[in-house]
């Protein structure tokens, strides 16, 4: 008999919690950062435009479409970690539901926008954005760590799906030689579902500032700020579109967009702790892209396609964010 008498209060399991935390010990001395869900609510435009042939001219704008005050509900799972002194990444993705919009659709017959002979407003609900953003770089610290500047390097993929149902024909006129009459003024055919499928993917490059209050030796800043700035760059912009209406045309996919873009984002962040481990985290995010010209290839049902020009695609996008970040240090 043992002298005392005493058994062993954790009996078998104290070596296994002890590896735990020797290893839970072990990662938190070398890396840190925080791990968010965050909901909230966003606003987009898009709008793009083609002229009448591949040369940008007859008329330098024949067709533009706009989708305007797009409004979603989004979800957004983010995560950011310095790893030991020489690496910090972050990355995040968003997926985000269309509940209202507004789709102008307008044709032309002279240069700069003139002759308007087409034009419908419809509404854009009921489909999906998405984005997903990924990056890392070379943390910079100063005073006792306060401070965080890191040059970044990273990858990013956008999806916009674009519907287009319950229009209206606002404006009907004689079009130039060679183009169908539009419908007459009044409800759109209620068959209308038309969708446009765009794609923004690109390389970017960036800078991360982050700065947090001074905290007790054993809990966490009681406040941090963040901002993330990107340039967006070797992006390729693609796009598809059902114009489900169109007999003319061939589905599902009816023409086809492509250009090289440019873009950038901004996100700002504000922490707020919680207690040791769980912060409140809001945050906004604000993004512009655009394209060069590209091209504009229709496909026809009878066979055989025509190659135009695509003048320019436009995009902004803002959101604002709250959720809970799970600090790790």
């Amino acid at each position: 008999m043992v002298e005392g008498g005493h058994a062993n209060p954790t009996g078998a399991d104290a070596p296994a919690a002890s590896g735990v935390q020797t290893v839970y010990q072990a990662i938190s001395t070398h890396v840190k950062g925080t791990v968010t869900l965050a909901a909230g609510v966003r606003c987009d435009e898009l709008d793009w435009n083609i002229a009448g042939n591949a040369g940008g001219t007859h008329p330098n704008v024949l067709s533009e479409l706009a989708w305007s005050d797009v409004e979603s509900y989004q979800l957004s799972l983010g995560a950011k970690a310095q790893v030991g002194r020489h690496f910090y990444g972050r990355g995040h993705i968003n997926y985000a539901w269309i509940d209202d919009g507004t789709v102008r659709d307008s044709d032309y017959g002279g240069d700069d926008r003139t002759l308007e002979w087409s034009r419908s407003i419809s509404e854009t609900n009921d489909d999906e954005l998405w984005d997903v953003m990924l990056g890392g770089g070379y943390p910079f610290t100063f005073q006792q760590r306060r401070w965080l500047l890191a040059p970044m390097l990273g990858a990013s993929f956008h999806k916009q799906n674009l519907r287009i149902t319950n229009g209206d024909q606002v404006l009907s006129a004689v079009p130039p030689p060679g183009y169908s009459p539009p419908p007459e003024v009044g409800p759109l055919n209620r068959n209308l579902n038309s969708l446009y499928e765009a794609f923004w993917m690109s390389a970017w490059t960036g800078l991360d500032v982050r700065y947090q209050l001074p905290a007790k030796s054993d809990t966490a800043p009681f406040m941090e700020w963040g901002v993330s700035l990107a340039y967006h760059f070797w992006a390729d912009y693609e796009a598809e579109a059902n114009w489900n209406l169109r007999e003319d045309l061939d589905h599902p996919v009816s023409f086809r967009h492509e250009a090289d873009a440019t873009g950038i984002s901004l996100q700002a962040e504000w922490l707020i702790r919680l207690n040791r481990y769980l912060n409140l985290n809001l945050n906004y995010n604000y993004c512009r892209w655009e394209t060069d010209p590209g091209q504009n290839t229709v496909y026809f049902a009878a066979g055989g396609h025509q190659v135009t020009r695509l003048n320019e695609v436009n995009w902004d996008s803002q959101s604002i964010m709250l959720g809970l970040a799970l600090r790790f240090q």
